[in-house]
């Protein structure tokens, strides 16, 4: 117990205290008999439907994996990303700091070989991809006008921001564009750059941070598979705005089926910031905000947000955790892995941070 406490400690502590004012925030003007109310009258058969739809998504993603590592091995398998993805979602569902990544990682280098860092970085590039689609979500509703003109954040309109995001978008996703066409010719002007207004110590730590990043987008190798991952990427938020869907069906939410969309996209880039495992009390504080743009009521919005978290996490725990047995991994392996190698970046990131701080002072 106390070995556990020492690998997961910080990061659940921060989570905790990150979550307790938006768990507070999220029900202190909640009366539960209503939301009690909600419950009873959702219809199951639609509440089933967005189950299928999430459980389903999960072997699009190990798909979508196996294009982002046919540069690693053109011959892998499907079955076996399958299960190392089952089971990182259980992880990130059971454990802090989004230790199902590593996870899944883990189970991949053990069913197939790959080396890890294949395998680590390629799941990294997934979750860019994923970010670019829910963007590009965003986008296409603040342009198309679904996205209403009193949608509002501190004043400004959502759409409006979402305006000038794209531009900003658009502009450094022409530059990733310039950098993995001609890697080598955008990391020499970076390395004179640097080394031309920086200390040298620090600017060899600059070219080194942009070497890995040319390294990850090398991933995508040509447009034909940049097109292959995107497409996947489409389908599998496809999938997930249809299992909102079938939630807002469910509670009969008067929400247009775009506004699924929408709300799927602000989850998921809320769901950046620290939380317990599982993502408790933070998804529900993001779905009654997203909810309430299009005028749901906070404890229909809650009820609907408990309900479908629940069919996400529960089904999916339990397929991870059925997914880590059929692979004959144990879960304390999955622990240690998980803790070495949150140890070893914790050691180079503080590494890093002090050399960068001895160059300041010189």
């Amino acid at each position: 117990m106390s070995t556990k406490k020492k690998r997961f400690g910080w990061p659940t502590i921060v989570g905790v205290i990150v979550t307790i004012p938006i768990l507070w925030w999220s029900l202190h003007d909640i009366h539960f008999s209503e939301v009690f109310e909600h419950f009873r009258q959702a219809r199951k058969a639609p509440l089933i439907g967005a189950v299928i739809a999430l459980v389903a998504a999960i072997p699009v993603r190990a798909v979508r994996w196996r294009v982002l590592l046919r540069r690693e091995n053109p011959y892998l398998q499907v079955l076996p990303l399958y299960l190392a993805t089952s089971a990182g979602f259980a992880i990130n569902n059971l454990l802090p700091a989004r230790a199902g990544e590593i996870a899944r990682a883990y189970a991949a280098r053990r069913l197939t070989g790959i080396r890890f860092s294949a395998a680590i970085t390629t799941i990294m590039m997934a979750r860019v991809f994923d970010g670019v689609t829910l963007f590009l979500i965003l986008a296409l509703a603040a342009f198309s006008g679904a996205l209403a003109p009193d949608f509002t954040i501190a004043g400004v309109t959502v759409a409006r921001i979402m305006r000038v995001a794209t531009i900003i978008f658009l502009g450094l996703f022409a530059v990733a564009a310039i950098a993995a066409k001609f890697p080598q010719v955008f990391l020499g002007a970076t390395r004179g750059l640097s080394h031309a207004i920086l200390p040298d110590k620090l600017a060899v730590r600059i070219v080194l941070g942009l070497q890995g990043i040319l390294d990850s987008l090398a991933v995508v190798g040509s447009l034909r598979l940049l097109a292959a991952v995107m497409g996947w990427s489409a389908v599998i938020w496809a999938i997930n705005g249809l299992s909102i869907i079938l939630g807002f069906i469910a509670f009969n939410l008067d929400v247009p089926w775009h506004g699924a969309f929408v709300l799927q996209s602000l989850v998921n880039f809320g769901l950046a910031i620290p939380s317990t495992p599982g993502f408790v009390g933070v998804f529900e504080a993001l779905v009654r905000a997203s909810l309430a743009l299009y005028g749901v009521e906070p404890a229909a919005a809650i009820s609907f947000a408990v309900a479908y978290h629940f069919c996400s996490y529960a089904p999916l725990t339990i397929v991870g955790l059925w997914s880590l047995t059929r692979a004959r991994i144990r879960m304390s392996e999955v622990q240690e892995e998980v803790h070495e190698r949150v140890s070893g970046a914790v050691q180079r990131l503080t590494g890093t941070f002090q050399g960068t701080l001895e160059v300041q002072g010189k």
